[in-house]
């Protein structure tokens, strides 16, 4: 009788089998259609953010009629010129003074003034080089007579 070498040793490295069911594998094609995808929308990710972080599209020039001694002016007439266009809109303080125009042309250049009772603001130009979005120029009127 030959002698069996003892495989004993070995039986560790087997594969136990168990009365649990199989664990089903996805198809290569399914693992790598998965990974396709993941990549080009990692890949894509960045440029939805970049366009979500887009600025604002139009300028905005606020501000106050004021007179000499800091008092808002209601009711003063304030005119904004659009100098590429010759465009001129007029629009009223409300009573505390405060004025806004809105959807300005950041690319065009504008004149503002301010006016009550015949007295008029000094001229306040709006630079289509200035890159801010929201401008802040107050108008100060003097005392008629000044």
């Amino acid at each position: 009788m030959s002698a069996r070498p003892r495989l004993i040793p070995f039986l560790s490295l087997l594969p136990v089998r168990s009365n649990r069911r199989p664990r089903r594998r996805f198809p290569w094609g399914a693992r790598l259609l998965c990974g396709a995808l993941a990549t080009a929308w990692l890949l894509h990710a960045p440029g939805l953010a970049a366009k979500k972080q887009k600025g604002p599209t139009t300028k905005t020039v606020s501000g106050v009629v004021m007179d000499k001694a800091e008092n808002g002016i209601g009711g003063a007439e304030v005119t904004l010129k659009d100098l590429q266009t010759g465009k001129t809109v007029a629009i009223y303080a409300e009573p505390n003074g405060q004025y806004q125009f809105a959807d300005l042309d950041p690319h065009h250049d504008y004149e503002i003034q301010a006016k009550f009772k015949g007295t008029a603001s000094e001229t306040r130009q709006v630079s289509s080089f200035d890159t801010r979005w929201k401008l802040v120029l107050n108008l100060t009127i003097p005392p008629p007579g000044s």
